[in-house]
């Protein structure tokens, strides 16, 4: 009876022992330090693109909330953030779209749905971002010509709608009876989006008149009368009438184009 008490003894001491290693093995995994780090981009809020001052979302923060009132999920132009991005969250079900020009202009970085990007490493996008907007496909990042607004003629500064964008409102032009607009020669188009119920016709002088040509000499040179958008047409404009538009009319049919 001495041996088996003893053992019985032993048995108990053993499981206790057992029982107080495992609970600080677990407690080990299970219970976090008071002082534990924040995880990058973890403070970025849910439908919300995070824009941060410093690289891995450190640094201060600017919030765009997708389908907001409060706040604009789009932005042409940062007044008192631009070229300070180094890092972003796209914490949206949407594409974020980020560029280096405003209105959605030049080189441009595309974030998918629910990813971080970080702009440190490439000094093409280190504090050079000056746009963005929010998406539904990666597509609609190379394209700005949602902007303009039905019954109206839009230009832009740079291909497929990016870039500034001038709204032309239709006017009944007294001498032609023709839907027209001038614009000078600091207004540079290369890409056309015409939202009106009329034939766009643009031309190289201010008077709806003009002609381009092209070719190495004069001999070879060709003749190009109206360059033609249709309605509800948006085209990027090629050579030789890339950047050299000066006016547009409205007409009901080509033939019309002067």
């Amino acid at each position: 009876m001495i041996f088996i008490r003893t053992y019985i003894r032993r048995a108990s001491l053993v499981s206790a022992l057992l029982a107080l290693l495992c609970s600080a093995f677990l407690s080990a995994f299970l219970v976090l330090p008071a002082n534990a780090e924040a995880q990058p981009y973890e403070d970025c809020p849910a439908n919300t693109l995070c824009l941060y001052s410093g690289s891995a979302g450190t640094g201060e923060r600017r919030d765009f909330t997708a389908g907001s009132t409060q706040s604009s999920e789009n932005a042409e132009s940062y007044p008192d953030w631009d070229n300070k991005t180094l890092s972003a969250k796209n914490n949206t079900g949407l594409w974020a779209c980020v560029y280096v020009d405003g209105a959605y202009g030049g080189l441009l970085q595309t974030i998918k749905p629910g990813n971080p990007d970080d702009y440190t490493g490439d000094a093409r996008f280190t504090n050079t971002i000056s746009s963005h907007k929010l998406v539904p496909s990666r597509a609609h990042c190379f394209t700005g010509y949602e902007r303009c607004p039905d019954n109206r003629v839009c230009t832009f500064t740079q291909e497929r709608g990016r870039g500034a964008m001038t709204v032309h409102r239709p006017a009944t032009d007294p001498k032609t009876l023709n839907y027209g607009n001038s614009y000078g020669p600091e207004t540079a188009v290369k890409s056309v989006f015409n939202r009106t119920g009329k034939i766009a016709c643009f031309y190289p002088e201010p008077g709806f008149t003009g002609t381009w040509t092209d070719g190495p000499t004069e001999a070879e040179q060709r003749k190009y009368g109206a360059y033609v958008v249709l309605l509800g047409e948006n085209v990027s404009l090629p050579a030789p009438y890339a950047g050299t538009v000066r006016s547009h009319e409205l007409v009901n049919g080509t033939s019309e184009c002067q």
